[in-house]
């Protein structure tokens, strides 16, 4: 998880040139998964930023690079998610 959580720290500044907001790895200390689970989670302030954020990230040669890395240095390690939330109660 050491390493997760540095790779996380070291994408930090390429997320934040491709539009995301206050990224961060949030690390559960109750529920399921326990010590075993982290959330990378950003911020955006529209759907349309989120899209361009993703049009970027999914033809770029660091998320292509990062999927061959941690394949090969982390065989078990499971990218089981990809959640897109919104503040329903936001005014």
């Amino acid at each position: 998880m050491r390493a997760v959580e540095a790779g996380s720290r070291a994408a930090k500044a390429q997320h934040e040139s491709w539009g995301a907001k206050n990224p961060r790895l949030m690390r559960p200390v109750t529920g399921t998964g326990g010590m075993e689970v982290a959330l990378y989670v950003t911020d955006f302030d529209s759907m349309e930023d989120y899209g361009r954020f993703w049009d970027q990230v999914s033809v770029s040669d660091w998320f292509t690079q990062l999927q061959t890395d941690v394949a090969a240095a982390f065989p078990g390690l499971r990218m089981a998610d990809t959640i897109v939330m919104y503040d329903a109660i936001a005014d």
